[in-house]
């Protein structure tokens, strides 16, 4: 029996008409690609890169989307829009260090059902 998870497949099953194999590989994309623009978008909050950090985040929404990793959005629709107009940029930080902490969690999930 599974436990809930913090992403769900739905969306690109139903995209990729039901082919299994293809969203393990974009499953295994998204398990090797994330880790590396989430560190990016942590060291560019943490330089004030503010500009960069939102694009990092842009990104990431593709992908949290995709997934439907859907309670991470707000957070990063505002690290987007924070970071490109640089404006009121004090939770930015914050909310990167969140979006980390998720879509880690949401790796590991993935990671873990890889390998069954």
């Amino acid at each position: 029996m599974k436990t809930s998870q913090l992403y769900s497949q739905q969306k690109l099953m139903q995209m990729m008409d039901q082919n299994e194999d293809e969203v393990k590989q974009l499953m295994a994309i998204f398990i090797q690609a994330v880790p590396e623009m989430l560190d990016k978008m942590l060291e560019y909050a943490e330089d004030e890169n503010w500009y960069e950090c939102g694009n990092v985040a842009h990104k990431l929404k593709s992908s949290a989307r995709l997934w439907d990793v859907s309670f991470v959005e707000d957070d990063l629709i505002y690290i987007e829009e924070q970071g490109n107009s640089a404006k009121d940029t004090s939770r930015v930080l914050e909310k990167a260090k969140s979006v980390n902490n998720i879509l880690r969690q949401v790796i590991s999930e993935m990671t873990s059902e890889m390998s069954m």
